[in-house]
Order: structure tokens, then sequence, then C-alpha cells
């Protein structure tokens, strides 16, 4: 019985002190918050200051990689002379040609060179599609008249 009073009250304990931790959070929800975000924040400037040189390189190569993405972007094939695709589709040839056994970089240079294809195309033909003459001759279809 003294055992079964004993846990009673402990489990009153228990609960008064969740009803505790709630109300002071709730009370103190608006500092909470603002800790949350300042100590991050300080870490966050704090390591930044002590990496510059490490994050500055990191934003360089993200910024050439972005670069690189958008060299051949559907902007740049319409903006691009005739004389650009020329010489931009040689050197994505020549880099396929010399991919080797690295398969992804092959079909991903494979579907570039097939870009190329299709805007150097519409830019000679423009909507029209090429057809070749149909030439019958009395031996038959695109057969020669020599016999």
């Amino acid at each position: 019985m003294n055992k079964e009073i004993h846990n009673k009250e402990e489990s009153e304990e228990i609960a008064d002190d969740k009803n505790g931790i709630v109300t002071w959070v709730k009370a103190h929800k608006k500092q909470l918050v603002l800790i949350g975000i300042s100590i991050p924040t300080l870490i966050a400037i704090v390591l930044g200051s002590k990496n510059k040189d490490a994050i500055k390189e990191l934003f360089d190569n993200l910024k050439d990689e972005i670069e690189k993405a958008n060299l051949y972007s559907g902007k740049w094939f319409e903006n691009a002379t005739d004389a650009e695709l020329d010489t931009a589709r040689e050197k994505v040839r020549l880099d396929y040609c010399s991919s080797g056994d690295d398969f992804k970089a092959a079909c991903s240079l494979q579907n570039l060179l097939g870009r190329f294809d299709k805007e150097m195309s519409k830019r000679a033909w423009g909507n029209e599609n090429p057809h070749a003459p149909s030439i019958h001759r009395e031996h038959g279809w695109y057969l020669s008249n020599d016999d």
C-alpha cells in the first residue's frame, strides 16, 4: 500500500514537472527561437571566417560549373551565329571522339551533337523538310538508263 502511494506521488510530481516545462517553453518561445537561429548563424560565421579561402574556391568552382552548364543552353543556340555553331560543334565532336570508354560522357556529347545538328538543319532549311527528287525511269524507280 505504501508503494502505491509512493508511485502515485511520483507520477503526480512527474506530471507537474511536465506541465511546468510546457508552460516554461510556452512563456519563453520567442527567446528559444532566437537562440535556435542565432547559435547556428554564429557557428557558420566563425567557420566561414576560418575557411574563407576554401569557401571562395568552392564558389568559384560552382560558378565555373554553372557557366559550363549554360554554355550550350537553348538561349545560346538561339543567339549563336552559324560560325559559332560550326566552331563549337567541332569542339564537341572532338571531345566525343576522344571520350573513349566513358559511356556517360559519350552519350551526353552525342546528344549535344544532335542538338547542334538540329539547330543547324533548322537554320539551313527553315520550316521546309528536305526531299530528294523522285526519279522514274523507263526501267523503274531510281534505275539508270544505261542498258
